[in-house]
């Protein structure tokens, strides 16, 4: 007997979980005809091609940004495109032709004529001196392009900072003869040379990348381009040395021009949708109860605002099971959390509990991943980090009241998990806990969830907010301040008058006609008279004065 689960039905394409390495990847064929070049790695890769015209204004670049980010995959892709040796550089070329036909003929005419390209030199950092690090790749190089290894060109790991400069100027002209335009060196993980650097600032030169990233600005018709990977900043790494260290480490940083790079959510949601197989038989069942949760999303206003809506409704279709209003937020969630060991398809493959796996084996078709199971998802895997940052506090709130209580039913619960989620996302996103959003996003109907709302409302739960018509956790006392401030100032409204309040404590200065003084050589100066919905006109426009007006 067939097992009816969701997980003999979605599957995760391996090319988006996969990991990339560059310095053992670098060679491997059949990669690239899943890489996706979204907007960020294209506008990153026009950065780059800038940098090899004939007056380059820099060559040395760091690439930063979270883990998960697509960094790694885009060097392996740079490594295709720009070396003609490469196994899959075809394939690059084509991919970035599909996209942009202007950037790959420029490629294609002014980077790879007449030659093999750029030469391949790709490394990954590791916890060791950069010298180490430089020497083991060097001596691959020199394995590469069958020359032997001598000292000139690989330099035994302790050699001086000086050595390894001129090892690389000696490759330089190596790659030439052999018919290479230049060294396309990639840095992965560089970060974790900085961090050796920084604990072990005796046994580690962190000078020596200054010094390459020099003879890269300066490599002219023989070009060296330098691509650092990071995880953060090239300062934090940096954080706990002393104020002159850190000087010295700015100068270094100055040498690199630096690209973020980090996919905005609408991008992430493209790469989202395409990791997510199905069998053909499940979205074609699932068809019509797929559209009815796409309208109800649409009309709720959760479609992002940069994108089409014909394009999220495609896009949410193939990111099934993940229900229309999850498929928006999941992107926002890994953003709003920071944490470096995550990703989104880390949740994907993972078997993490309350996880995207975990699901697919327990739940069948139609069934959707909502916002209840992804507040489960993060309440699980990130506890005690909610409650040591600031940043989860309203999950943490909404976490006390959900295990203070044990009367609230299903539908309740989910009511809180919802819109502690949604108040969480909306201090650094579009979406809002309105009644509307919240209806699209849950399974039961409007009526009951309007009775839950109010009963949760009731019991001092949740707030309602006039000013935005939102739903946000309570977070304080028994006492609803926003209705009590409503009320007085209703109550004030009808004896408070704030011209009588200004006559008494702040009472007006005459106003002295200056220019007609001037001009004249008369004086003249005309009181000052506060006035508001309450006041009598007419009796202060009549009351005495020894003014003029």
């Amino acid at each position: 007997m067939t097992d009816p689960s969701l997980a003999n039905y979605v599957h995760i394409q391996g090319s988006a979980i996969r990991a990339i390495r560059l310095e053992s990847d670098w060679q491997l064929p059949g990669i690239m005809p899943d890489y996706v070049l979204t907007a960020q790695a294209r506008g990153a890769l026009e950065r780059i091609l800038v940098g090899l015209e004939g007056n380059p204004v820099a060559r040395a670049w760091t690439l930063t940004g979270p883990y998960g980010s697509g960094k790694s995959y885009f060097g392996l892709f740079l490594l295709n495109l720009l070396g003609k040796t490469q196994p899959d550089h075809v394939t690059a070329l084509r991919a970035l032709a599909q996209l942009d036909e202007a950037l790959a003929r420029q490629v294609q005419e002014k980077h790879l004529d007449g030659g093999h390209g750029f030469f391949p030199l790709s490394l990954t950092g590791y916890r060791a001196p950069l010298q180490e690090c430089l020497h083991k790749g060097l001596l691959r190089a020199a394995q590469h392009l069958g020359i032997e290894a001598h000292e000139t060109l690989v330099p035994p790991a302790e050699a001086s900072s000086r050595a390894f400069v001129l090892a690389l100027s000696t490759l330089l002209e190596q790659v030439i003869r052999q018919g290479y335009r230049g060294v396309l060196l990639i840095i992965d993980e560089m970060g974790k040379l900085l961090e050796f650097a920084a604990a072990h600032p005796n046994a580690a030169d962190v000078y020596l990348l200054q010094e390459i990233a020099e003879l890269a600005n300066r490599s002219a018709d023989t070009p060296l381009v330098l691509i650092g990977i990071l995880h953060q900043a090239f300062e934090r790494y940096a954080t706990f040395l002393d104020s002159v260290t850190q000087q010295e480490w700015a100068k270094i940083q100055g040498r690199f021009e630096d690209i973020p790079f980090q996919e905005p959510p609408t991008q992430q949601l493209h790469l989202l949708a395409r990791a997510l197989a199905h069998e053909d038989s499940l979205l074609k069942d699932i068809e019509p109860v797929l559209e009815v949760q796409l309208q109800r999303t649409l009309v709720a206003g959760w479609c992002p605002p940069t994108m089409a809506e014909d394009t999220f409704s495609e896009l949410a279709r193939r990111a099934y099971p993940l229900h229309p209003t999850a498929f928006v937020s999941l992107p926002l969630i890994f953003r709003r959390l920071a944490q470096n060991e995550r990703s989104i398809f880390a949740y994907l493959a993972s078997h993490e509990p309350k996880g995207f796996q975990e699901f697919l084996q327990d739940h069948r078709a139609p069934a959707f991943i909502r916002l209840p199971d992804l507040f489960d998802y993060v309440a699980a895997n990130f506890q005690g980090r909610l409650y040591a940052s600031g940043r989860g506090r309203i999950l943490a709130e909404t976490l006390d009241r959900l295990n203070s209580l044990s009367t609230l039913s299903d539908l309740e619960s989910a009511l809180l998990k919802s819109i502690g989620l949604l108040n969480w996302l909306g201090e650094t996103s579009h979406l809002q806990s309105t009644e509307e959003a919240l209806i699209a996003a849950l399974d039961g109907g409007e009526a009951q969830i309007r009775e839950a709302l109010q009963t949760l409302r009731q019991r001092s739960l949740i707030v309602y907010r006039r000013f935005n018509s939102t739903y946000i956790i309570w977070q304080g006392s028994d006492v609803d301040i926003e209705d009590r401030l409503q009320h007085a100032y209703q109550r004030l409204s009808r004896t408070f008058s704030p011209a009588a309040m200004l006559q008494k404590y702040l009472p007006p200065r005459p106003l002295v006609a200056r220019r007609h003084s001037y001009h004249t050589g008369t004086t003249r100066a005309f009181a000052v008279r506060y006035a508001d919905v309450h006041s009598d006109f007419a009796a202060l426009l009549n009351k005495p004065t020894q003014a003029s007006g």
